[in-house]
């Protein structure tokens, strides 16, 4: 049934069907009798409005875009899947949409979003995607970052402790006695991978211990990135423990581990947990990051833009913990 039709039936004009069902009946003067018949009768007939006449009526889309870098990657995944929870008690629906860590795919992302008139952004950054960012907060578009920072740009953030979270990790390496501890991550200047392989770097050079690290490359990190591991562990076979930077990362170690399970014996720890975590032998330590609690300071932080007349720019960083488990003992 139409708005028409509803105002027929109740015999009142159609604005004031239209005013009453987008919550404008108080500030237009309906009348609190006349407001309750409209509402009940939308009620009795099971009245749903067009999202694109109510999107129209109100100025709001009632959705989200939410952009990361590998919907179906272990991390990203269950956030998204918190974040829809979250936003669905706001009556809000969620676009989601992965870059693949391209930044010129995650520019045209950010247009299409835009172009949708979603009311705000949800955004893992990619390298390079300053520029699109900082017209996003200057156009006064709620946006929240989480996971990566964007040093320079005044936007509302959630993220982990990466730096303090892995100094925890490598020390926990230092007091099982491991001293020639490598590190596998990627070359990639974002703030969460740089504290990551800095705490590493700093924490070896307090024991005044020589770093080893090896750079995967971030574009083969499926097909051909154990291998990369593999070579790497071969020439530095002195290696006693590794920390990986990511739990994709430790995914490939793993498979590079396998071969050299009857030639030597490492320990090794990662950044991010993985549902396969617990069921490989042996059972796989690593930095555990909230994933709910990040996903509930992201719905809260976007909400708040949404709903606030004055700008506010928040950072809730929120501490990861360390799952101790066989393969770092």
């Amino acid at each position: 049934m139409s708005i028409s039709e509803i105002a027929k039936h109740l015999n009142v004009s159609k604005s004031t069907v239209s005013l009453v069902i987008n919550g404008k009946a108080e500030k237009s003067r309906i009348s609190k009798v006349l407001t309750k018949r409209v509402l009940d009768y939308i009620e009795e007939i099971g009245y749903k409005p067009n999202a694109l006449a109510k999107s129209l009526a109100t100025g709001k889309s009632r959705t989200i875009g939410l952009i990361v870098e590998n919907i179906g990657d272990s991390f990203f995944g269950p956030i998204a899947l918190y974040i829809e929870e979250y936003l669905r008690k706001y009556e809000y629906q969620v676009l989601y949409s992965s870059t693949m860590g391209n930044n010129k795919l995650a520019a045209e992302i950010i247009q299409t979003m835009i172009d949708k008139q979603v009311d705000g952004l949800i955004l893992a950054p990619t390298d390079h995607i300053e520029k699109e960012v900082k017209r996003i907060v200057d156009s006064n578009t709620p946006i929240v970052l989480f996971d990566r920072k964007i040093l320079g740009i005044d936007a509302n953030y959630v993220g982990t402790n990466n730096y303090e979270a892995s100094s925890t990790a490598i020390q926990h390496l230092l007091e099982q006695g491991y001293r020639n501890i490598g590190m596998v991550t990627i070359n990639s200047q974002q703030p969460q991978m740089q504290d990551r392989l800095q705490a590493y770097l700093t924490t070896l050079d307090q024991h005044s211990l020589k770093p080893h690290v090896c750079l995967a490359s971030f574009s083969e990190k499926k097909e051909h990135g154990w291998k990369e591991i593999r070579e790497w562990l071969d020439k530095n076979t002195h290696l006693d423990a590794l920390y990986f930077s990511t739990n994709y990362l430790c995914v490939m170690g793993i498979k590079a581990l396998q071969n050299l399970q009857n030639e030597r014996q490492l320990a090794f720890i990662t950044f991010d947990d993985h549902e396969i975590f617990e069921l490989v032998q042996p059972p796989v330590s690593c930095i555990r990051q909230p994933l709910e609690k990040i996903a509930k300071s992201i719905v809260h932080m976007l909400v708040t833009q949404l709903t606030a007349k004055e700008k506010c720019i928040v950072e809730d960083i929120i501490p990861s913990e360390l799952q101790i488990r066989k393969s770092s003992l």
